[in-house]
């Protein structure tokens, strides 16, 4: 999927690659060792300029922030979409 976003200000799009759920915590008994970790989430995606050509320019331009900023964007764009 891809979707019109933002990179320091600059207009582009997101092309999302892969993205997974995370898992939760799952308990499988009542003593020490019975529970399997979650399991993060997976989000990869790559930063297209306007015409749709890979930018590593501005990938390079990428904050912490805007890795949460995305996949949310992401998410709200697939709701959207399957409505």
């Amino acid at each position: 999927m891809i979707f019109d976003t933002r990179v320091a200000g600059i207009p582009c799009q997101c092309e999302v690659l892969e993205y997974s759920e995370g898992l939760p915590m799952r308990i499988t008994g009542w003593g020490f060792g019975d529970a399997d970790p979650p399991e993060p989430g997976e989000f990869e995606y790559q930063i297209l300029d306007r015409r749709g050509r890979y930018a590593r320019w501005l990938e390079d331009k990428l904050t912490d922030d805007d890795d949460e900023r995305l996949e949310r964007e992401f998410l709200d764009a697939r709701d959207e979409y399957a409505a």
